[in-house]
């Protein structure tokens, strides 16, 4: 598998994918939206794509003495790599923000322990819906693409409503989420736990789902 995820990045990372993950630093950025940034990794996901469509990734694989599943997985174990770095790099800029910031995100979710907890499953749900669909045919990305932003979307919209409708709600725990203080930190660790359970869950399905739908494609 080392050599499948050596070929990976020799042969499908764009340079344009480094460049992505310098969006990380926009959990920095005062009164912004704090899933957005992870939206354009998730934009960075089908430069990778179509990269690999333009050198010819799958044709190469095929003549090479490996299976189809391993090609899925390859390429899975790269993208979720890839989610988990550029997840990572945003901590401590999301850590600069609640010492240094000018006070409360004013435009939805703060950078906080849930927030990483939820955005584990938002990038679940994209990758789920990007990776299935894709492999259902392995041809041009653009339209699981489009299917994947549309989850994405439509997840934020369900995590972000709520938070916006706090005060209207008047749920302690909606409250809890959106706040920062240490021991409301502490009281998000289980949503925390229950991202990275969901996440490592996620991609599990997500490969095996799509491994057996690209058995099936005609190559």
């Amino acid at each position: 598998m080392k050599n499948f995820l050596y070929k990976e990045i020799k042969l499908c990372l764009a340079p344009i994918n480094y460049v992505y993950l310098l969006f990380a630093v926009m959990t920095f950025i005062p009164n912004y939206p704090r899933y957005v940034p992870f939206y354009f990794m998730c934009v960075s996901f089908l430069h990778l794509f179509n990269n690999a469509m333009f050198n010819k990734d799958i044709e190469y694989s095929m003549i090479l003495p490996i299976t189809k599943r391993q090609i899925v997985k390859s390429r899975c174990l790269m993208v979720a790599a890839y989610e988990i770095i550029f997840t990572l790099l945003s901590v401590p800029f999301s850590v600069l923000y609640a010492f240094f910031g000018p006070g409360p995100n004013v435009a939805g979710i703060e950078a906080n322990v849930a927030f990483y907890g939820l955005v584990l499953v938002l990038m679940s749900i994209f990758s789920f819906v990007y990776f299935t669909s894709f492999y259902k045919k392995a041809g041009k990305p653009g339209v699981p693409f489009l299917k994947g932003t549309i989850a994405f979307w439509v997840s934020f919209i369900a995590f972000e409503t709520p938070i916006y409708m706090k005060t209207v709600i008047n749920k302690p725990f909606i409250t809890m989420l959106d706040n920062s203080d240490k021991a409301s930190q502490i009281m998000q660790l289980p949503v925390l736990a229950a991202g990275i359970v969901i996440f490592i869950l996620s991609w599990i399905l997500t490969y095996k789902v799509s491994a057996n739908r690209f058995e099936k494609v005609d190559l």
